[in-house]
Formats: C-alpha cells, structure tokens, sequence
C-alpha cells in the first residue's frame, strides 16, 4: 500500500487545522534528515518528490511516497515518536 506524507505534516509554524499532524514540540524537533533516518530504520521503501499540500498551495514542500503495510495515521504517530 503506498502512504503519502507531505513535510507540512511536521511543519511547526502551521496550525492542526491546516494540516500539522503531529504535537508542536515534536514538530519543533523535526528536520528531513531526522525523517530519511526514521524511514531507514523502519526498513521502508520510499521516493522524495517536490510538491504542494492541498490546504497550503503557495508553500513547496516535499512529498515522501512511501511503501508501506501499515496505516497512514500509524505510520505518522511512529514517526513522532522517533522524532
């Protein structure tokens, strides 16, 4: 099953309702290089692509394309809890 996580996802500056995922004091901790190692050591496959987040259309960010068997909520609380 493939799972899209966009880096909005972890954004600190942006609120939950357009579209943090995660808590702000983990978000505060997040960086793309923290994110590649969490996927590393989940043994993921996963492409990185350059795009937009649907509520936030002006801001570029990046989109990770991931393979994965378990849910995308699932997957984004294990991240968090890496971070």
């Amino acid at each position: 099953m493939k799972v899209t996580l966009y880096t909005q996802y972890f954004n600190p500056k942006i609120t939950r309702r357009l579209g943090r995922k995660i808590s702000i004091e983990s978000a505060k901790k997040f960086s793309e290089d923290k994110l590649a190692d969490i996927l590393k050591q989940l043994h993921v496959q996963y492409e990185v692509r350059e795009g937009a987040y649907s509520r936030i259309p002006y801001e570029k960010c990046n989109i990770y394309v991931i393979e994965s068997s378990v849910r995308k909520t699932t997957l984004i609380k294990m991240i968090e809890r890496k971070i």
